[in-house]
């Protein structure tokens, strides 16, 4: 069935991205389509003696991965459509009853193009924000290996002590750091650099200014703030959302989180919940 379903799809490829014409498209597909599905018709007769047993297997693992990739969209969806954009999140912080605390806050998001709803969800129940906040974005790439060099990605942000890092990967690197301070090292080198070499100077404060409050915040404290939105599944939601977003969330509460994966001490975790209701 793989020969058949990758005949099948190359035939795709074949007529909607390369526009072959139809005559060498009939010359690849009837072959190859007959001969497979010769196999294919033979390996059916095995079905009633025990091979449902490969099918249902896969049709259970199949509809897993289908239910969490489903589940992630719609959270993403949700997290684009309610994003906070740097004119909102100056807006939260000029609001009287918020303070800047001292402290370092590594934030981490799924997003990049933008800051995670959750972040207002946040600052209206806290009242609060550390003085140097980093939000941090863990990044898969398609290549085996990042360069050590190009791993940590430092930009600064509109609002003072507020910064976005990408930490980038490879499907073949280690995500563990062995320890949370790795992390906070790593990226408190990189953003020192990112300040020195910096020549968007956007308030009046200096270079030696800002990276004196960015040791000032590291030595009062660092917290890992992790941000957990679920969804709540009303009675007036469809059937299929119904099924489909229960059993994601049932998926996703035995679902390890990535901050002891990456070795955050377990006294510096924080994770904030907020519910989204389709």
């Amino acid at each position: 069935m793989v020969m058949l379903i990758t005949t099948i799809m190359l035939t795709l490829v074949m007529i909607i991205i390369w526009r072959t014409p139809p005559v060498f498209v009939g010359m690849f597909f009837i072959p190859f389509v007959i001969m497979e599905g010769s196999y294919v018709s033979a390996v059916f007769t095995k079905i009633p003696e025990g091979g449902w047993l490969p099918f249902a297997v896969s049709m259970i693992l199949a509809l897993i991965m289908f239910v969490w990739y489903y589940g992630r969209q719609r959270k993403i969806e949700y997290e684009m459509a309610n994003k906070i954009t740097m004119e909102r999140l100056g807006q939260l912080l000029a609001m009287p009853e918020v303070q800047r605390v001292p402290g370092l806050c590594f934030f981490y998001s799924n997003i990049q193009d933008g800051l995670t709803p959750i972040l207002g969800h946040y600052i209206k129940n806290m009242s609060s924000l550390h003085t140097v906040t980093i939000f941090v974005t863990l990044r898969y790439l398609l290549v085996s290996k990042v360069d050590q060099r190009e791993r940590v990605l430092i930009k600064r942000l509109g609002p003072r002590g507020v910064y976005q890092c990408t930490v980038q990967y490879g499907y073949a690197d280690n995500l563990s750091l062995k320890g949370g301070d790795d992390l906070v090292a790593q990226v408190m080198r990189c953003l020192k650099r990112h300040i020195a070499m910096s020549t968007d100077r956007r308030s009046s404060v200096s270079t030696e200014e800002e990276i004196a409050n960015l040791e000032a915040a590291s030595l009062a404290g660092v917290v890992h703030v992790r941000g957990k939105m679920r969804f709540y599944v009303g009675d007036d939601a469809g059937c299929f959302d119904k099924v489909m977003l229960r059993s994601y969330e049932f998926l996703h509460s035995i679902c390890r989180s990535a901050l002891p994966a990456l070795g955050m001490p377990l006294q510096q975790r924080v994770e904030i919940g907020m519910l989204y209701k389709v």
